[in-house]
């Protein structure tokens, strides 16, 4: 008996520790992006990029994907990938000279890639986005992102990153 709860103590701890065990709001959803011959395909959480040539990127195996966008974000008539995703703690191997350890915990963030001959490149990556996102849409540059609570709020990119409108 005590083998057996340890055992689904265990298996919950590696879930949670895995990135399997996330909110039930942040299910992710599959789904394949063209454009301009470019293919971003989300199969659960992992996030792949294609081009002509085949398979240019993946998302890193310590992010998970909750959902992805594919549009001109910051209105260079380029599109950017975009993806709400998941990561334990609020920063990355950089942080603010403030922080001296990092947070264990998994939080929500908003990263954005730009492409460039056959590259996929880090263009800006939110360190925690402040709110439980449950959908969002990129319409027109403008990024509207819903939460658990059905509040809306509308994003756009100004000289560099999302500012709230």
């Amino acid at each position: 008996m005590i083998k057996t709860i340890l055992s689904i103590i265990a298996a919950a701890l590696s879930a949670i520790y895995l990135g399997i065990a996330l909110p039930d709001y942040s299910a992710p959803t599959d789904k394949v992006i063209e454009s301009d011959g470019l293919r971003v395909a989300q199969t659960g959480r992992r996030v792949t990029v294609y081009d002509e040539d085949g398979l240019i990127w993946e998302l890193p195996d310590d992010v998970y994907a909750q959902d992805v966008l594919l549009g001109d974000i910051d209105h260079d008539e380029d599109d950017e990938i975009l993806i709400l995703c998941w990561k334990r703690g609020r920063f990355g191997k950089k942080r603010p000279t403030w922080v001296k350890e990092d947070e264990r915990s998994f939080s929500q963030h908003i990263f954005i890639y730009e492409t460039d001959g056959g590259k996929v490149r880090p263009k800006w990556m939110a360190s925690d986005i402040g709110m439980k996102a449950a959908a969002w849409e990129l319409t027109d540059g403008v990024l509207s992102i819903k939460d658990t609570d059905g509040n809306l709020t509308r994003w756009v990119w100004l000289t560099w990153g999302l500012e709230k409108l």
